[in-house]
């Protein structure tokens, strides 16, 4: 069976791929979404595992040009991104299944075989209706993330009215086709597990999705042709099914996704940022420990693995130390100034174990004199650039900070390059989903934000003391 893993951060698509290759599986990675649209023409892969958070493109977006091609392989998704809507959006453009970070390396292993199955036998397709889901090969039943047991009476009859979703099913079929009763026999059991089925599936705070329709039956969802507002439905979750009724305003609603809206802080928007960056090297060091712990003590592993899982290791490290940094409370300012390197030395010293470990290699290069404001919001945005630069690059990295002044402004450069062959992601991939965040904290702080089009540079053009005033100061 061949796998095209497409996940740009070099240590997990390795790790991966060489334990999935460990299951029986034939697999080839790709880190960019030209890669990927190459193996497709040059090999027909039975399933496609993408990570959203894809390089230079939106895996999502790459799934949605697969799929408007006429792509139709399996493709598991995986994401940090565990919201709701993220699984919706994600399910509606194409995926066949989503898994989300830090994962069991089991899980996705069992989840890639349930997949490939699917494939042989469409009966064991996976049934989705609006955040329901109800996969027959697991028999395991989810709604909006979370697990739903069933009776195995009650997962047939949902099973029945999922394969059947917006199709009113008259009682008599249910009987016959769940129990194998004569449609003449009289019997309440169907609206007694119907009732079951109703109070685990659709809960006080869920949208209604089993509907009793007065006279025929049971659906599940909207109808087929329904035209927003043909029906109406009472509290309970009963269609009124009288024909020729006027019908008024459905107290049904339309699916909705979650928002990320604008009033959110900056902060927490940069902060959720690299915790989700925290989840990669998280996922690499869980699954490491798992296949370890499967081989029972007949490990092949070389040392180079080793060394590159203790590298995910201290880049966990590191990122769990970025977002406390931007959470960490600052006391009040003494003054409007700050030493620019007192104010670098307070920002690495969150990135000790990094320097330490070899990952990175800071070369400052910036006059001593050199005092800019003493605000949290620089020290933040500093703390964000490095982060960000260990979240999205896995390669052993030198990061060169260069600052100069000039008159009442100074440049602060962020320049960075790989230690070994390989390139590194550029500034606006790194940084293009918080970029408005990010101009608004350097605009609140008086200064002017630079990133060129393809070069691993952030510059920045922020106030500082004139060099007269920064000698002064020192004097005193």
């Amino acid at each position: 069976m061949a796998i095209l893993l497409a996940d740009d951060d070099v240590h997990l698509a390795n790790f991966l791929s060489k334990s999935l290759e460990s299951e029986g599986y034939s697999v080839h990675t790709a880190l960019d979404a030209e890669s990927v649209l190459f193996e497709l023409k040059r090999q027909n892969y039975k399933l496609i595992i993408l990570d959203l958070n894809f390089g230079k493109t939106d895996g999502l977006q790459l799934l949605e040009k697969l799929r408007s091609e006429g792509l139709t392989t399996p493709v598991m998704v995986l994401s940090a991104r565990n919201k709701v809507s993220d699984r919706i959006q994600s399910l509606n453009l194409g995926a066949d299944d989503y898994v989300t970070k830090p994962f069991s390396f089991q899980e996705l292993s069992a989840r890639a075989n349930a997949l490939l199955r699917r494939k042989a036998d469409p009966a064991l397709n996976v049934l989705r209706l609006e955040d329901l889901e109800l996969d027959p090969a697991l028999r395991r039943v989810t709604r909006g993330g979370r697990n739903i047991k069933l009776s195995p009476k009650e997962f047939d009859l949902l099973h029945l009215l999922l394969r059947r979703s917006g199709e009113t099913v008259s009682r008599q079929e249910l009987l016959r086709q769940s129990w194998g009763l004569q449609p003449e026999t009289d019997s309440n059991r169907i609206d007694v597990y119907v009732n079951y089925l109703r109070k685990k599936i659709d809960q006080p705070t869920d949208e209604k999705l089993i509907y009793t329709v007065r006279g025929a039956g049971y659906r599940l969802g909207r109808p087929v042709a329904d035209n927003l507002g043909a029906a109406q439905f009472s509290k309970n979750g009963q269609e009124n099914g009288r024909a020729g009724q006027s019908a008024g305003p459905s107290t049904s609603t339309l699916p909705t996704t979650e928002h990320v809206t604008l009033q959110q802080t900056p902060l927490r928007a940069l902060v959720n940022s690299v915790a989700h960056d925290l989840a990669q090297p998280l996922t690499s060091v869980r699954c490491f420990l798992e296949v370890v712990g499967m081989q029972n003590g007949k490990s092949t592993l070389k040392e180079n693995d080793l060394k590159n899982i203790e590298q995910q290791a201290d880049r966990a490290i590191a990122l769990a130390k970025t977002v406390s940094s931007l959470m960490r409370e600052v006391p009040t300012p003494s003054g409007p100034w700050k030493s620019l390197d007192a104010l670098l030395d307070e920002v690495l010293e969150d990135f000790t174990i990094l320097q330490h470990s070899g990952l990175l290699a800071v070369d400052r290069q910036c006059e001593p004199s050199i005092q800019v404001t003493s605000s949290p919001v620089l020290r933040q945005l500093l703390v964000l650039f490095v982060g960000k630069l260990v979240g999205r690059n896995t390669r052993p990295m030198t990061l060169t900070v260069a600052g100069q002044a000039k008159g009442a402004r100074c440049s602060l450069d962020l320049r960075w390059r790989s230690t070994e062959p390989g390139s590194v992601h550029d500034a606006k991939t790194i940084l293009s989903k918080e970029l408005l965040y990010i101009q608004d904290m350097v605009g609140s702080i008086g200064g002017e934000l630079n990133m060129s089009e393809g070069r691993a540079e952030i510059a920045l053009t922020l106030p500082c003391t004139p060099h007269s005033s920064s000698s002064k100061q020192d004097a005193a």
